[in-house]
């Protein structure tokens, strides 16, 4: 049995947003498409809607739809990172990717996005990337006995 993916919700991505805005700053709000978030709302169920199979894929076109789609007025690099780990987490995926290489790839994905790179060669890269870098399994936690 397979367990149903965890999608995130607009709602979820845009408190993602507002909490990176908090700790960083930036300027709030949506971007081209509307004060209203409806970049948010497109990129949300852009990846939903989509083909790629990978959880990778899946948490990596949320990078991609986020950042090229220049959905928030300011944070959307901060975020489309933010966001993809997240749906790896929820979906029982970590990655050890360091913070560095991660601000790479963003920077990276934006200048690739801004020169018209095709969107599923993006999704494909930093699925690669992804992929490349998974955490190390977890110990399991001891018990404490109860005395």
């Amino acid at each position: 049995m397979t367990r149903p993916l965890r999608f995130l919700a607009p709602e979820q991505i845009i408190a993602i947003h507002d909490t990176l805005l908090g700790a960083t700053g930036g300027r709030g709000g949506g971007g081209p498409r509307g004060a209203a978030y409806e970049g948010v709302d497109a990129a949300a169920q852009a990846v939903k809607n989509s083909y790629y199979e990978t959880l990778e894929e899946l948490a990596a076109a949320y990078a991609v739809y986020i950042v090229q789609g220049h959905v928030f007025a300011d944070g959307n690099k901060r975020t489309g990172a933010a966001t993809m780990l997240t749906f790896l987490r929820a979906n029982g995926r970590r990655t050890a990717i360091s913070d560095e290489r991660l601000a790479a790839m963003m920077i990276e994905l934006q200048r690739r996005a801004e020169s018209g790179e095709d969107v599923g060669r993006l999704v494909r890269w930093i699925a690669v990337e992804l992929a490349r870098r998974p955490a190390p399994p977890r110990r399991p936690r001891r018990r404490r006995r109860r005395t």
